[in-house]
């Protein structure tokens, strides 16, 4: 694990507003708060968490996933559901995610997200 010991390593637990299973969706992140904003991004726009397609866990950004994991963040499909909402837990597709507002409770997004598209999405 390449995180460091200062920081504080935390697992957020979220119960999918679009999916009818009980298996809740943990974020990983560092410094997470109940939105899932971590320590990187924190504004009150910060509010999606990004699946890695490798591990196929979620995380605050990649950042945290590099600081936590052995191995760096992977890029999802556009079409893949890999996209969660931090204030309704709705889980989205790039298309979805991509309009700049959940589609379900339609809290904004953070318009510089789109800087990092290539991070979290093949394309």
């Amino acid at each position: 694990m390449a995180l460091q010991n200062h920081l504080q390593v935390a697992k957020l637990s979220k119960q999918p507003s679009s999916d009818k299973n009980d298996a809740s969706i943990v974020i990983h992140g560092i410094q997470l708060d109940s939105y899932g904003r971590c320590l990187h991004y924190h504004t009150n726009n910060d509010i999606v968490a990004l699946k890695c397609a490798q591990c196929h866990q979620y995380f605050a950004c990649y950042q945290c996933h590099d600081a936590i994991m052995s191995h760096e963040f992977m890029p999802a499909k556009p079409e893949d559901k890999s996209v969660l909402c931090g204030v309704c837990h709705h889980i989205m597709n790039y298309q979805d995610y991509s309009q700049n507002s959940c589609p379900n409770c339609h809290h904004a997004f953070n318009p510089r997200c789109a800087l990092h598209h290539e991070i979290y999405f093949e394309s």
